[in-house]
């Protein structure tokens, strides 16, 4: 059974909110990726319906809502998709807790660029806590499976 793009976008759509859900400024730099975490679980399990596409559409989307540099999250989300996709037939059968571990090395190579990139920009961000958003990803990892997993079945990769 095949996922619908209806439920792709209602979880895109609330990913997004959570990833721009007001916080205290102490808990901000460590809330979870949601909106990526989401795309690179739609990625890796329904590659057909959401691909590199979905992914640029979803950081631009992180862009617009942010107002920030108009298209970093675009091509950093893009990137991140790719990496996941070629490693995609031996991501989707790991166990759990190394999809995690390897999503959290993806989402840190992800925020080493945008930390690189904001860093020249603005020169005002302090590294340890931002890269500190790597863990938390680690940690949201099963929640975004355990949640998307339930809408979808997820059947083994061939």
């Amino acid at each position: 059974m095949s996922t619908s793009w209806f439920a792709i976008i209602l979880t895109s759509v609330a990913a997004l909110g959570l990833t721009l859900l007001p916080l205290p400024q102490g808990l901000q730099i460590h809330n979870p990726q949601w909106l990526l975490l989401t795309v690179i679980f739609w990625a890796l399990y329904r590659p057909a319906q959401a691909g590199l596409v979905y992914a640029w559409c979803a950081g631009l989307l992180v862009d617009i809502a942010v107002n920030g540099l108009l298209g970093l999250n675009a091509l950093l989300f893009t990137l991140t998709v790719f990496l996941v996709l070629s490693l995609r037939h031996r991501l989707a059968v790991a166990p759990l807790l190394s999809q995690a571990l390897l999503i959290s090395g993806f989402t840190l190579l992800y925020l080493v660029v945008a930390l690189w990139v904001e860093g020249v920009a603005t020169d005002v961000v302090s590294m340890a806590t931002y890269l500190s958003r790597a863990v938390s990803n680690l940690a949201a990892w099963p929640i975004i499976y355990f949640v998307l997993s339930r809408l979808t079945t997820i059947r083994p990769m061939r």
